[in-house]
């Protein structure tokens, strides 16, 4: 106790020191309070099931064709149930917006298909009501929902009531379903859903092999592990693939655990990284406070050796510093505790919308402890070198009066160097990564993505209402003709450029093609299996000019291109060179068809089964942070209808000044069609950059930090040099030296230290950045500009941090020097 209230003492007679080394501890401490949080809220707290540990989700995975992760089969789903590694596995499919009919018309709301065990294996129980029945996985078996807590609030004032009251859906045929639970609050696994229907009306096709649909969750048996059933399952989805040669399978099945799926492996990456980085600002904090604790024990060696005089044993004096190293962290953990809370609100308000779990990070109790523990180490990893030096005084040297020896011991000097070495060597490593994350993010802001995003709005039509029938019989309620007569609608207002649709929006990722699997006309015929896979999509006349999408030769798809016309495509420039390396493609002829036929063949419906390559298009890369393009075919909208189109507006001008007016003209030409969600093509760029954004701005922020925190390092240690060789500037002074001579003793003293640092933190980057290539675009992780870069900087920097204390040492009086003396 005596020694803590000497150490306040201590303290609070030199406020300078104090506040000068609490902030900087503060700012450290508080970065990895705040990060700290986040990876504890999104990596490493359990979700909320009972022992989730064991929660795996199963994807089936073809690493030859580098596919990590694709849904499973409805007929291989009911393969996988003769495994022995899980207790139970379960499916879902969606979740998907879906029209629920209320009085006012119709609202979206976020519904899902989940088999009957899905809750089971979960191990969650609905509130009120009962879960799914296994009778309702059956094919149009009971109607039955379960509606969400908040629903359940929202909708029916959370009265018990509500079991056995009725929904009425309008999505891909109206149907109304009998509510016979409701879900805790809280739980809207998965992905947000508010309202989960009985698996059996979910439409899917139950014995077709190639058709992936499904998502797969399973419970593993106790003392089961995940090497064990990965081989288990490899070893079904081997027999499934001998006994169905001619079926697209997985030829093995990927075992992920549910936490591990939930946060994604570039989340986790990214917040590891990100804790790196505020891990090397705290040590380079902890550096410049040691530097501070020298300093100040120097002054203090005559007080120290007069107590080692007197008796003190040296556990006694190492210990009484200490306490006052850990009394200092601990103050500046305080206010670092106070500063990660503000950082940890910050990092929320600023984040992508895309990091998962982020709802649930704060500064919580497990933060707090590791913010105590963290300035407990802190103390004790700044405070035990200057400790151990300050504890080994030379009394005879220490004791004599106005000695300068006492506070300028060779063991004492070399610590402060090796200290600010080593500030340097991480500064050169921080701001290597940020160097590359700022070039990469760069990079991805210049890139072509193969379309002009500006001046384009788009809006997402929604044809699964009933009031239509087939996309196929020529009727006059089919959805082409009210769509064509939207487009006519839309294609006549004021600044509008160009208009057109497509089935599917640009793709958001990058893997691989699998939608598709076509055959070549001419081609030797292969298994289902080995066909080649390409992007596929359905455009109407108007879609490329609409996205400034380049046509490179041929011709673009025109309104006589109907579902009784010759079937004709168009391909992309990656198709071609992937599938005509050294033939035209034009006059060429695909098909997704298992078993074609002639050129003149046609289905069921009498539509044509071979489709002519008529035309070539640019590239057209992913709206991702790692944007790439693959090989890609268009078909005709009006030969290839689909539900749910896209509508791709181009304006002269400002695009959102057309919102309210495509909305009122989709009402004029299609009463019963929900009114369409509405965005500007550059909100979805924007979105798809977001994450490398705030990735570039964080690690800068930090190397910056850690480069001024470096600075201040240097500054510190050549200061005080100075002012320890006071007297010896003098007398070169005295003796003839010029300013010049002198700016270049202590400028030459410093970058020393900063290149030996500088030397060290190359290696070092070397050896890191290579951990963060997997969030690089276009870059590589030994990128010589931006090693150049950092030198320069680090080396414009230092000379500032040398020239203050030298440009002092310069102004030194000889006279007065040696007369202090």
């Amino acid at each position: 106790m005596n020694e803590l209230k000497f150490a306040f003492r201590q303290l609070l007679r030199h406020p300078g020191f104090t506040t000068a080394a609490v902030l900087t501890l503060a700012l450290g401490i508080g970065a990895n309070t705040a990060l700290f949080s986040v990876v504890n809220g999104v990596l490493l707290r359990p979700l909320p099931f009972d022992q989730q540990e064991r929660l795996v989700t199963l994807w089936e995975s073809s690493p030859a064709q580098a596919i990590e992760q694709q849904p499973v089969s409805p007929a291989n789903f009911a393969d996988w149930q003769m495994q022995n590694a899980f207790e139970e596995i379960a499916f879902w499919t969606g979740p998907a917006d879906f029209n629920l009919v209320t009085q006012d018309g119709v609202e979206k709301v976020r519904a899902s298909y989940p088999s009957s065990s899905l809750f089971r294996v979960l191990r969650v129980a609905p509130q009120l009501g009962r879960g799914f029945l296994a009778e309702e996985d059956r094919p149009r078996g009971p109607q039955s929902a379960i509606i969400s807590y908040r629903m359940w609030q929202h909708r029916f004032g959370g009265d018990p009531q509500a079991l056995g009251r009725s929904l009425t859906l309008d999505t891909y045929g109206r149907r109304t379903y009998t509510i016979v639970g409701v879900m805790p609050q809280g739980f809207q696994f998965p992905e947000d859903t508010e309202l989960w229907l009985a698996a059996g009306w979910n439409g899917l096709p139950q014995d077709r092999r190639s058709g992936h649909w499904l998502s797969t969750l399973a419970r593993l048996k106790p003392r089961v592990t995940l090497a064990h059933a990965r081989a288990e399952m490899n070893s079904i989805q081997a027999r499934l693939a001998r006994e169905y040669p001619n079926e697209r399978l997985g030829s093995e099945v990927s075992v992920v655990p549910l936490l591990r799926q939930t946060v994604g492996r570039n989340t986790r990456t990214t917040l590891l990284v990100l804790w790196a980085v505020v891990a090397g600002v705290l040590l380079i904090a902890c550096a410049n406070v040691a530097n501070l604790m020298l300093v100040r024990a120097a002054a203090r060696q005559k007080e120290i050796a007069l107590r080692v005089a007197l008796g003190a044993a040296r556990c006694r004096v190492i210990r009484q510093l200490l306490t006052e190293s850990v009394l200092l962290a601990l103050l500046g953990g305080a206010t670092g505790a106070f500063l990660g809370y503000c950082g940890v609100k910050l990092f929320v308000a600023a984040s992508p919308t895309n990091i998962p779990r982020l709802a649930e990070v704060s500064v919580d109790g497990v933060a707090l402890f590791f913010t105590l523990c963290a300035a407990m180490l802190t103390g004790v990893a700044f405070g035990l070198a200057p400790a151990w030096q300050a504890s080994r005084p030379n009394l005879n040297q220490a004791l004599k009066e106005g000695s300068a020896a006492a506070s300028s011991g060779v063991s004492a000097g070399r610590t402060r160097s090796s200290l600010v070495v080593a500030e340097v060597a991480l500064a050169v490593v921080l701001l290597v990564g940020a160097g590359l994350m700022l070039q990469s993010f760069a990079k991805l802001l210049a890139t072509d993505r193969g379309f002009r995003a500006e001046h384009v709005i788009t809006a997402d039509l929604d044809f699964s209402v009933s009031g239509f029938t087939t996309w196929v019989h020529p009727t006059d309620t089919r959805p082409q003709v009210r769509l064509r007569e939207l487009l006519e609608r839309v294609r006549q207002l004021p600044g509008v450029q160009s208009a057109g649709v497509a089935y599917r929006f640009l793709r958001r990722d990058n893997s691989p093609p699998v939608n598709w699997p076509f055959e070549i006309f001419g081609s030797p015929p292969v298994a289902e299996g080995q066909r080649p896979t390409a992007e596929h999509n359905a455009i109407s006349p108007g879609y490329f000019r609409a996205l400034g999408i380049p046509l490179l030769r041929g011709r673009d798809f025109t309104e006589a291109d109907r579902l009784e016309s010759p079937g004709v495509a168009l391909v992309n420039e990656s198709f071609v060179r992937r599938f005509f390396p050294n033939q035209e493609p034009l006059g060429q002829h695909v098909t997704g068809v298992s078993t074609p036929g002639p050129l003149d063949a046609k289905d069921i419906y009498g539509v044509p089964v071979w489709y002519e390559i008529v035309g070539v298009v640019g590239d057209v890369k992913s709206l991702s942070a790692q944007p790439e393009p693959v090989p890609e075919v268009y078909r005709s909208y009006w030969q290839w209808p689909m539900q749910n189109p896209k509508l791709f507006v181009r304006a002269t001008g400002n695009p959102s000044t057309l919102a309210a007016a495509i909305r009122r003209e989709t009402k004029a030409a299609i009463p019963n069609l929900p009114l369409p969600t509405i965005r500007l093509l550059t909100d979805f760029v924007s979105e798809s950059i977001a994450q490398p954004r705030f990735q570039a701005t964080l690690l800068t922020l930090f190397g910056g930090l850690a480069l001024l925190l470096a600075a201040c390092g240097i500054y510190g240690v050549l200061a005080y040099t100075v002012t320890q060789r006071h007297r010896e500037i003098g007398v070169r002074m005295a003796l003839g030296a010029q300013r010049g001579d002198v700016l270049s003793l202590v400028i030459g003293q410093g970058f020393k230290l900063v290149l030996l640092g500088a030397g060290l933190g190359l290696v070092l980057a070397l050896a890191l950045t290579r951990l963060i290539q997997s969030l690089l675009y276009d870059v590589r992780p030994t990128d010589p500009v931006t090693f150049a870069g950092t030198l320069i900087l680090l080396a414009l920097v230092a000379l500032l941090a040398c020239w203050l204390p030298a440009r002092r040492a310069t102004k030194v009086d000889p006279m007065k020097a040696l007369r202090c003396e």
